[in-house]
């Protein structure tokens, strides 16, 4: 009888370590799964970011929709200024021309633009919110923009209703959330 007892006892130990164990690594496990998610939803809304403000420089306002950002970013040029001469030499002839390059070849010759417009993680399923339109600051009329994660994977973000973003539809900021 005292031996039953005794493993009664050690399987009961051993599997109250393993429980103990086996909570501990799980929150470190999604802590970890936590981090990867965010970085690459952070990854993309720093893409975004450029790509508005890219948009913004060349029509003046940010997109309000994803398909209009998104062409500008696949198919849009920008005008850049190419100076031949040095202003400084009063000898030499300073000439000025421009010349139309690509968006996506100068900024984005990496970057997947069709899917950008979705969440990391989701199938392609779930796409970022956009939204864009102008504020009065100082009696200034400034345009805005934001862009966020529809779905955060942080359960405290969920609770505090504290998605990633970039960018603010009330107040003139153009960063992220996350730093």
């Amino acid at each position: 009888m005292k031996y039953v007892i005794r493993i009664l006892l050690l399987v009961i130990i051993i599997s109250l370590a393993f429980f103990t164990f086996d909570s501990v690594n799980s929150d470190i496990k999604y802590t970890a799964e936590v981090k990867v998610k965010e970085k690459a939803v952070i990854e993309k809304l720093k893409v975004l970011k450029e790509g508005q403000l890219a948009f913004k420089e060349q029509n003046g306002k940010f997109a309000d929709n994803f398909n209009e950002l998104l062409d500008f970013m696949q198919n849009g040029q920008r005008k850049i200024l190419i100076q031949s001469g040095s202003a400084d030499d009063s000898t030499t002839v300073v000439e000025i021309s421009e010349k139309f390059v690509s968006i996506k070849e100068t900024l984005f010759a990496d970057v997947n633009i069709p899917k950008l417009r979705y969440i990391p993680f989701h199938a392609d399923s779930v796409e970022f919110k956009i939204a864009a339109g102008e504020i009065n600051k100082n009696n200034v009329t400034v345009p805005v923009f934001e862009i966020k994660d529809t779905k955060p994977f942080s359960v405290e973000r969920q609770k505090k209703n504290n998605p990633l973003k970039v960018g603010s539809i009330y107040d003139v900021n153009y960063n992220g959330n996350w730093d």
